[in-house]
């Protein structure tokens, strides 16, 4: 269907996906949609925000849809031709992610401030990444030192008292567990933290300074020292941050270098002359040209990290490339001064631009050691498709059909990676013990974990059972659109035998091969690695069900319980008073309890 305004209307109004095709032929965007008319036309309104979305709609010469019975048919569709067709708005920046994110849970009623290295699409907001604040444990506790929101993970609502925790008794929390009438108070600080962390620290220092003086002119003298204690701790912070360049500045500066496999681009965000993030993206040059790498680097960036579209200072390659680029949508074009602070500041920032690089390349620099024979051979005997250097394991683990638990051990060139190593409660509800189910759905978060994460992914998986486990392992591979590239093998505990999706009859090595023992090694480690997690969930449901033979203390207040004390070790801990402070535990069932685990941890 070629664009115009009537065929808008012509589009079909059921679930499917749509490509967007340029007047070369190429697709250069995949979508899906619950109704393809309706989400085509949002492309073409008059108040597009999303600058992504102004350039892309230039390129448009024509849309071609493909409709699906339903939605979850059109997202898997959708999947199957981004991989297949790799078009250019559809692209995932390979960030280096050297630095913290900021996150703040502003979904819950009282959010909280999380310090992660990995940005997800779970409802939060996230500021940075920032690269010159320090360790993450670090700055975590100096933002909550300026604003003592809550750091518990227990869900607080506006109606019901929670069970409150020490930070509130030592005032490092304000206490909206138990004083709800503190929402305005807790947003207000939010709001100050909001200030900080786009840059925007003369207006939090302005707001601060006014609140201090208000509180010291109504004789409230240590609630205006606990704001003056947090402009001093501001100010050391601000010092922390800024750049050789007047308050007053605020641009992006963008600089790309490369090396004979890759491209790479890092961008600095200064506000107020303060360096508020730093970005670091890549790809291989063998996948895309330089100048689509600049434009797509620039079209995902300002989607996905940056509100605001600062003045852009740009090395001469990505100056030429932007210009006609922003023109074309009524935008100021990037500058690339000739000398000068902000000539300097480019410099510093290619300097810093290669020295990421270089620590890219060496990632990614293929492994100068040939791999080790048993490899080789595992590959030629199985018939494999890849030299199998990372290797995934899978086993599932329980006691009389119930607490079901999954591991994912792995194993790199041969030996154990205890990096790559993960456990997984059981979460699909079976009417019995059920292994295949189990590894089908241990094998597809192990591997959904992998694309969410950007880790490698494995070149084999090795299930332990026989071809049941097998095909519903290989179900979960396909789902996931990884069957062409992963190698996927069984092991029966029995006589050792090896099944393959390709043979009927399962292989049968000799047990003093050098390869049968790998694969003994993996599976007997995924075994270990899934009875520890299983042990560990059943000490727990013991100790669980010894308390709940104490008189008086049934699920409702074992819950309360659990919700203030997440573990039996902090159980341990607790004094007579703070099980008091648990809804529904009055003192004689307190002392029982303190009595009960007591009696548990000798």
């Amino acid at each position: 269907m070629y664009f115009n305004k009537e065929s808008l209307s012509k589009l079909p109004t059921t679930p499917g996906i749509y490509k967007m095709i340029d007047k070369d032929n190429s697709i250069i965007y995949i979508g899906k949609a619950k109704n393809i008319k309706n989400r085509v036309k949002s492309y073409f309104s008059k108040h597009l925000d999303s600058i992504k979305t102004k350039i892309m709609v230039k390129h448009i010469n024509r849309i071609e849809v493909i409709e699906t019975q339903t939605e979850k048919e059109a997202f898997i569709l959708e999947n199957q031709l981004i991989k297949l067709a790799k078009p250019k708005y559809n692209i995932l920046l390979k960030d280096d992610k050297t630095f913290p994110y900021i996150k703040i849970t502003i979904q819950d009623v009282f959010p909280r401030i999380i310090v992660t290295r990995n940005k997800q699409n779970d409802g939060s907001k996230y500021y940075g990444p920032f690269p010159s604040l320090g360790s993450s444990r670090n700055l975590k506790k100096t933002l909550y030192d300026l604003f003592p929101i809550r750091d518990c993970k227990q869900p607080i609502t506006l109606t019901e008292e929670q069970p409150k925790c020490l930070l509130l008794d030592i005032n490092k929390c304000i206490g909206p567990c138990i004083y709800k009438h503190t929402k305005p108070t807790y947003d207000n600080l939010l709001h100050q933290l909001d200030l900080l962390l786009t840059g925007r620290n003369k207006a939090l220092i302005s707001l601060l300074q006014k609140e201090m003086k208000l509180l010291s002119s109504q004789q409230e003298f240590e609630k205006a020292a606990i704001i003056r204690d947090r402009l001093q701790l501001l100010d050391s912070l601000s010092q922390s941050q800024r750049v050789a360049v007047e308050d007053s500045y605020s641009f992006s500066l963008w600089s790309i270098v490369s090396s004979e496999t890759h491209y790479y681009i890092m961008v600095h965000e200064l506000i107020d002359g303060k360096l508020i993030s730093q970005h670091g993206f890549y790809e291989e040059k063998i996948v895309i040209s330089q100048e689509v790498f600049i434009e797509q680097t620039f079209i995902e960036y300002v989607n996905s990290h940056s509100s605001v579209l600062n003045q852009l200072i740009c090395d001469s390659k990505i100056t030429d490339v932007l210009s006609p680029i922003l023109k074309s949508i009524d935008l100021p074009g990037p500058a690339t001064p000739q000398r000068g602070l902000k000539k300097e500041l480019l410099a510093n920032l290619e300097k810093n631009a290669r020295h990421s690089l270089h620590n890219i390349n060496l990632k990614h620099k293929p492994s100068t050691e040939p791999p080790s024979d048993v490899l080789i051979n595992l590959k030629k005997v199985l018939h494999l498709n890849h030299i199998p250097h990372l290797i995934f394991g899978f086993d599932i683990s329980h006691l009389q059909g119930s607490n079901i638990v999954g591991s994912a051990v792995a194993f790199k060139n041969a030996a154990p990676f205890k990096k790559g190593y993960r456990k997984f409660s059981i979460k699909t509800p079976f009417p019995a013990s059920n292994d295949p189910a189990s590894i089908k759905e241990v094998v597809f978060r192990r591997l959904k974990l992998c694309l969410d994460l950007k880790e490698d992914l494995p070149n084999l998986l090795v299930i332990d059972g026989g071809k049941a486990q097998l095909n519903f392992a290989f179900s979960s591979l396909s789902r996931l659109g990884l069957a062409s590239q992963i190698d996927i093998i069984a092991l029966a505990k029995k006589n050792e035998e090896i099944y393959t999706l390709h043979q009927k009859q399962p292989i049968q090595l000799s047990k003093s091969t050098p390869i049968i023992h790998l694969l003994q090694h993996i599976r007997d480690e995924s075994h270990r690695f899934a009875l520890t997690f299983q042990r560990l969930k059943r000490n727990k449901l013991a100790q669980q069900s010894q308390l709940l033979q104490i008189e008086g203390l049934g699920m409702q207040r074992l819950k309360s319980l659990y919700q203030a004390f997440d573990s039996i070790e902090s159980l341990k801990k607790a004094s007579l008073d703070d099980l008091l402070s648990v809804p529904g535990i009055g003192k004689q069932l307190a002392l029982s309890i303190l009595s009960t685990v007591k009696a548990i941890s000798s």
